[in-house]
């Protein structure tokens, strides 16, 4: 059994690498986030911002592809608790694996599909006159999402969760909606 999984990873690795070349592709728009604190010491917040998603690529074909991204967005956040407004930052690294539409630059399908692991951060930074005072809901990142044209565009919808680690602001978690406009 061992020989038969070694032989099968080994193809794998040899028919990915053996295709296209890596590609770059990356996109641009807005992002609705949400954060939803798991006791009663977090602040539940809402945030509207601009969110650029570049990733990586390595086509398995002209409809599959794996990679990474690296989607980065700033937002303007409110307290709905205190009603404190603030500066959001988020920014993930994660590994992705995209089917359909927009996996490659020559996919020719009208519809496509992703999904993504990793890590990262959204990060709240309140300013007052005593300064600026920094709240990172950083964790483990997913996000998932599907692609399909609009006017003429390719749009992505993605649903991303960042799963706060932090005890200082009773991990929460921060859920995220981005509509994002391809560029291939």
């Amino acid at each position: 059994m061992k020989r038969f999984l070694t032989f099968l990873s080994l193809s794998f690795a040899f028919t990915a690498f053996g295709q296209n070349e890596a590609e770059f592709l990356h996109g641009f728009g807005y992002d609705y986030s949400i954060g939803v604190p798991r006791n009663g010491s977090g602040q539940l917040f809402i945030g509207n911002g601009l969110g650029y998603v570049p990733r990586y690529v390595k086509p398995v074909g002209d409809n599959l592809s794996y990679g990474i991204a690296l989607p980065v967005g700033a937002s303007f956040v409110q307290s709905m608790v205190s009603g404190a407004g603030a500066l959001g930052v988020n920014y993930a690294l994660c590994a992705e694996i995209h089917a359909g539409m927009g996996s490659t630059q020559r996919s020719s399908n009208r519809l496509g599909a992703f999904f993504g692991l990793g890590l990262g951060s959204y990060d709240l930074y309140y300013i007052d006159i005593y300064g600026t005072t920094r709240d990172s809901h950083y964790g483990p990142y997913v996000q998932a999402g599907f692609r399909l044209p609009y006017y003429g565009q390719d749009l992505t919808v993605v649903l991303s969760n960042w799963r706060g680690m932090n005890p200082n602001n009773g991990r929460s978690q921060v859920f995220s909606l981005k509509l994002i406009y391809e560029f291939y």
